[in-house]
């Protein structure tokens, strides 16, 4: 017998989860399969970046995200060092404890994957996401109306045939899926390897009231990062590999030296609890789509881990894949908006791309021409300008860059909606709170045919679309920004889509803003009248 699903996932980690938890947002049930057992115990990507927290808001998951975040993520300090014992070479404020309030209400939340993954399961499979770990993904073909895959329970060994939609590939930075499609990459390639070390060693005494988040080494012996998983003599060591070596050269005694090295004490007791490494390499995926399969995450870009941009990034194209997706299955949208998504998000890859490189590259020295093409991590995490079929530009309107400086938001259709605390009932919340897989029509205040127009459109497409207009309840100075920021008059309107950018806008209210409104849905979603 073969399984029936909308959206079989190849790809249990970060981004996978992320995609299986957005989808069951949207009401879609996916498959996951994982060919691990478990979730890594690896912390791999260190932290949740502001705007993947903007998207955790939004599903009501900060509280329990923050309360996995490392427990020393407070000191927030980067110390560097000869070794823990030796010399101090320097510290200064970590990357990640500079929050964007001015364009978010949201920051970092220091937290490994290790950390991250289980809460987006947990939520996933509250909401009907089908998550099976230990279930690999042994074939796959594809055909004009969906995919037909072979998957293996690796614990019974068993096998399952599912028939589904649409195949997102998260299956890593090697993609097998990515590399039977033929999709090759560019970019620089590898710069080098790392390893993780997981291992138990008593280091407070060492330690020595120098609190610190994380710890750069640099000796004779290891250049790496030290850093603490929890209270407890639970660490990692991240040390450098040669581009052609691997972990798996490394005994457990090798990585025992390693540890001591970096500690700089050579009887140190030290237990090894698990090692793994890694490709640092900055590619893009050609092509993020082939017919019905999808890539995303590590499968679809890589980059240096400098900045903390990766994992984010690929949490993000599951959020812009989740509502087209949706929209497409339901019937609401033709197939064409999943095309929009490699337009969006190919262009950003490559600009974060670039922006991971040139911070990986600071340690060496720039030249002046690359130094130039530094953006601010706000920008790197909040100025993305999408162009696509699912964007109505404006003429004359576009300077062609793939990025704007939020916090001098322009307001144009393809950027994310700015910052803005609206109020309802009584309660001030910020726009993207509210923002919880539906679209969001944000009026000014003489728009008070805009809610008619809304209602309208949402019963005849079935869309879950709401106008709210500012000034209803708002204070005087909250319009004021609103209308400044959004770049329309008291009539105008904007619409927001379900992953926080702005679709269209209209600086006054035209005419006959029902059919307006309702001509501008069936052009974004591709609908046929």
């Amino acid at each position: 017998m073969t399984e029936q699903t909308d959206v079989l996932i190849v790809g249990g980690s970060m981004v996978g989860l992320a995609q299986s938890l957005f989808l069951a947002q949207q009401g879609i049930r996916p498959v996951l399969v994982e060919r691990h057992a478990h979730i890594s115990a690896h912390p791999r990507a260190q932290a949740a970046s502001p705007r993947t927290m903007e998207l955790i808001r939004a599903l009501g998951l900060e509280r329990k995200v923050r309360a996995q975040e490392n427990p020393h993520a407070q000191y927030g300090d980067i110390l560097q060092v000869e070794s823990l014992t030796g010399a101090e070479l320097g510290r200064f404020d970590g990357p990640f404890r500079h929050d964007p309030n001015e364009v978010s209400t949201t920051g970092w939340t220091l937290i490994g994957q290790d950390r991250f993954e289980p809460v987006l399961r947990a939520k996933a499979e509250e909401l009907g996401a089908d998550i099976r770990f230990g279930t690999e993904l042994v074939s796959y073909e594809q055909d004009a109306d969906g995919v037909t895959a072979v998957l293996r329970d690796l614990r019974h060994d068993t096998e399952t045939t599912v028939r589904a939609a649409y195949l997102v590939a998260a299956d890593g930075f090697r993609s097998p899926i990515r590399e039977g499609l033929g999709i090759g990459t560019h970019g620089q390639g590898v710069f080098g390897r790392q390893m993780n070390v997981i291992f138990h060693a008593a280091l407070d005494e060492y330690v020595a009231g120098r609190e610190f988040f994380l710890c750069f080494v640099s000796n004779d012996k290891v250049k790496g990062v030290l850093g603490r998983l929890d209270d407890a003599d639970r660490w990692v060591l991240a040390p450098s590999l040669p581009p052609e070596e691997t972990h798996t050269e490394y005994s457990e005694e090798d990585c025992v030296e390693m540890v001591r090295a970096a500690v700089g004490v050579p009887d140190l007791d030290v237990a090894v609890e698990t090692s793994s490494s890694w490709e640092i390499a900055a590619r893009v995926a050609d092509r993020f789509r082939s017919g019905r399969v999808l890539l995303a995450g590590d499968a679809a870009h890589v980059m240096p881990p400098t900045g903390g941009f990766g994992g984010n990034m690929g949490v993000q194209d599951a959020h812009n894949l989740a509502w087209k997706l949706a929209l497409v299955l339901r019937g609401q949208a033709g197939p064409e908006l999943l095309d929009t998504y490699e337009e969006e998000r190919v262009p950003v890859a490559e600009f974060t791309v670039e922006q991971g490189v040139i911070r990986y590259l600071q340690r060496s020295g720039l030249d002046e021409e690359v130094a130039a093409r530094h953006r601010p991590e706000t920008t790197v995490l909040f100025g993305h300008v999408y162009r696509s079929g699912a964007v109505l530009s404006e003429p004359g309107a576009d300077d062609g860059a793939p990025v704007e400086d939020p916090t001098q938001p322009s307001g144009r259709p393809g950027t994310r909606a700015p910052h803005v605390e609206l109020r309802s009932g009584g309660t001030d919340t910020p726009l993207h709170d509210l923002l919880t897989g539906g679209w969001r029509l944000l009026a000014g205040p003489d728009g008070a045919l805009w809610e008619r127009a809304a209602g309208g459109v949402s019963r005849l497409t079935g869309l879950d679309l709401v106008c709210h207009r500012v000034g209803g309840e708002e204070p005087a100075e909250v319009v004021e920004e609103f209308l400044k920021k959004y770049g329309i008059t008291a009539s105008g309107a904007a619409l927001v889509r379900p992953d926080g950018f702005l679709a269209w806008r209209t600086a006054e209210q035209p005419a006959d803003p029902a059919v307006e409104l309702s001509a501008v849905v069936h052009r974004l979603l591709s609908r046929t009248v």
